[in-house]
């Protein structure tokens, strides 16, 4: 499953810092905070890029002051979200351990309010770096081996988090055979409730793709099954909304930094509808033209 760092106070984090290094796993703290929880409301981030040293900077952006702005944003959603969500490159580039020892404290006040976080591996990241930097969260990588894959289950849709990291520092992905069948498995057994996808890499049918080497198999996984509503996926850091035939498809934009001018950097502000989404986005800059933009999707039959 992808790592989900659970609330803790700042009390407790700093205790079990000096015993165990900067992470933290295992059960809801009952020190969190105690505030009101929206749970079809989750904060959906991408792209941090976050370096070992907190002034690292690229395309004039310090990643470090982007992240702190748009968890400063989070803390201050009433009621808060069910969950928060980075969409993979939480680390700059090579996903060194020193990235992920300034990643988590910056993560520190999303747990105090209660918020779950869940961490997606992007084609930056080092699983088993990540893994080193938070004690025993090699265990909970299951059901497949060396893959962070999860399902979360909220009351209006439930959601697949998929691994496509290939290769770190190398641009594309792959989610590999094993990993489409037990999605196509797991879709089978949850029929019943809207499905929502997401993953690092971007569909890509290019000869020579910069996203999901596999993109047709995937595809050809969720297109048939009408349950499957959504996909979600960042690594362009481009904020855009297409379709493939009438499955949604959703490209957050990157909290760090932007490769085409003009674009957002920020997150997205998710509600959970009866029959759709919508999603707000925040861009860090608030003068942005598509700050505050809001877009209603409605889930195909």
């Amino acid at each position: 499953m992808p790592i989900t760092l659970h609330p803790v106070s700042r009390r407790r984090f700093l205790k079990c810092s000096l015993v165990a290094g900067v992470g933290l796993m295992g059960a809801p703290s009952l020190f969190a905070e105690d505030v009101a929880t929206d749970p079809h409301r989750l904060a959906l981030l991408s792209d941090v890029h976050i370096a070992a040293d907190p002034a690292a900077h690229e395309r004039g952006v310090v990643m470090f002051d982007h992240l702190k702005q748009a968890v400063a944003e989070v803390v201050k959603l009433d009621p808060m979200p069910a969950a928060a969500f980075i969409n993979g490159d939480c680390a700059y580039h090579t996903g060194q351990v020193e990235d992920y020892q300034t990643l988590l404290p910056l993560l520190l006040p999303l747990r105090d309010r209660g918020l779950p976080l869940h961490l997606e591996m992007g084609n930056h990241d080092d699983r088993d770096h990540l893994w080193s930097t938070i004690p025993h969260s090699e265990a909970y990588v299951e059901p497949l081996a060396h893959r962070q894959v999860m399902i979360l289950e909220y009351p209006r849709a439930n959601f697949f988090l998929l691994d496509s990291l290939d290769k770190t520092n190398k641009t594309p992905g792959v989610l590999g055979k094993e990993q489409i069948d037990w999605l196509a498995g797991a879709l089978d057994q949850r029929a019943d409730k809207p499905a929502l996808v997401m993953v690092h890499h971007q569909p890509d049918d290019k000869p020579k793709p910069s996203g999901l080497t596999d993109t047709k198999a995937l595809l050809d996984t969720l297109l048939p099954r009408r349950q499957v509503k959504a996909l979600f996926y960042g690594h362009t850091h481009n904020w855009a909304i297409t379709k493939r035939e009438d499955l949604h498809c959703i490209n957050l934009p990157a909290v760090a930094y932007v490769f085409i001018p003009g674009q957002p950097s920020g997150w997205v502000d998710a509600h959970l509808q009866d029959n759709g989404i919508s999603l707000e986005l925040r861009s860090l800059n608030p003068s942005h033209p598509k700050h505050g933009q809001k877009i209603d999707l409605t889930w195909r039959s």
